[in-house]
């Protein structure tokens, strides 16, 4: 007597709570030598700088908004996050995105990032001025607690998103723009030449009645 087997079942998967991760593209590769190169000319007027979560490497002061120089990087950055931002759904009749604060970061050869998340920022980015071979990738961590606690024996082919260790090789020009929420870390550099970044953080301005942003 044979025993009946039910068929093959129509798989279907979803995936809940995607986290986004936008990037864009700087489309002047020569105004970015001009921006590292001030850049470097800050680490040597501070060369103390600021010891963070950065492993080695420079962090200038958090107050990049304020310096001139940058001003034309600010307003592309400004207009990327406003576009990525339509895209998310932020309604802008209530509340406008606006800058928290920047930052530039100076990596050299054996320099690293722990990990780390941006308190009291809805989002956080980064835009590479330079970024040589073997610089050291930005890694993306899985934020859903617990996710990581047990998992099964996976295939190669399972890939980073089954392990919940996401990475992205910076390139000249690159920004990523990401929820401040997500646990960030950048690998240890193997190059003999600088990586140098402006990272920012996005916050908010409510508008009032009659259409003003208020701080």
């Amino acid at each position: 007597m044979s025993e009946d087997r039910p068929g093959p079942q129509t798989l279907q998967a979803s995936a809940l709570f995607a986290t986004p991760l936008w990037s864009f593209r700087h489309p002047d590769l020569n105004q970015l030598q001009s921006w590292c190169d001030h850049v470097l000319e800050l680490e040597c007027k501070d060369r103390a700088g600021l010891q963070l979560t950065n492993q080695g490497g420079w962090h200038s002061q958090n107050d990049l908004l304020a310096d001139p120089a940058l001003g034309p990087l600010f307003l592309w950055m400004a207009t990327c996050t406003q576009q990525a931002m339509a895209e998310f759904g932020w309604d802008m009749s209530k509340a406008t995105p606006c800058f928290n604060n920047a930052w530039a970061m100076v990596n050299r050869e054996g320099h690293s990032v722990r990990a780390h998340l941006h308190p009291n920022s809805l989002f956080s980015g980064v835009v590479y001025l330079a970024a040589p071979e073997d610089c050291g990738a930005i890694a993306f961590l899985d934020p859903r607690s617990g996710a990581q606690v047990l998992l099964p024996p996976l295939l190669p082919a399972a890939g980073a998103y089954a392990t919940g260790r996401i990475l992205r090789q910076p390139q000249p020009g690159l920004m990523f723009l990401f929820p401040g929420w997500l646990w960030h870390e950048v690998e240890r550099s193997h190059s003999s030449q600088p990586r140098i970044c402006v990272s920012f953080n996005i916050g908010m301005r409510v508008v009032r009645a009659g259409g003003t942003a208020q701080a």
